[in-house]
Parts: structure tokens; C-alpha cells; sequence
């Protein structure tokens, strides 16, 4: 995935995040959280890991 499809990724999580909020469904803000939460795991460990 590169930069800006990544951007685009987390804008629309977050978004989700907002919509979810909007409606009161909390145990989908929590999904919604963990997904990002795993996905800035992953890149995290993916730059960790760049050689240069």
C-alpha cells in the first residue's frame, strides 16, 4: 500500500469512527479502534525494518 492509499485508508476508518460515534454504536467505535490501532502496529514494524 503506498502513501496515499494508506492516507486514504485511515481517513475512511476514521471517518467510520465519527458516523459510528453519530449513532451511538460504541462496539463499533472499538472495532474500528482496534482496526487502527493493528494497522499502525503493522506499519510500525514495517518501517522498523527498512534497511538502509
Amino acid at each position: 500500500m503506498d502513501m496515499k492509499e494508506t492516507q486514504l485508508w485511515v481517513n475512511d476508518y476514521l471517518d467510520l469512527y465519527l458516523y459510528a460515534g453519530s449513532i451511538g454504536d460504541t462496539s463499533w467505535q472499538q472495532e474500528i479502534l482496534e482496526k487502527l490501532h493493528d494497522f499502525y502496529d503493522e506499519i510500525k514494524h514495517s518501517i522498523t525494518n527498512i534497511k538502509i
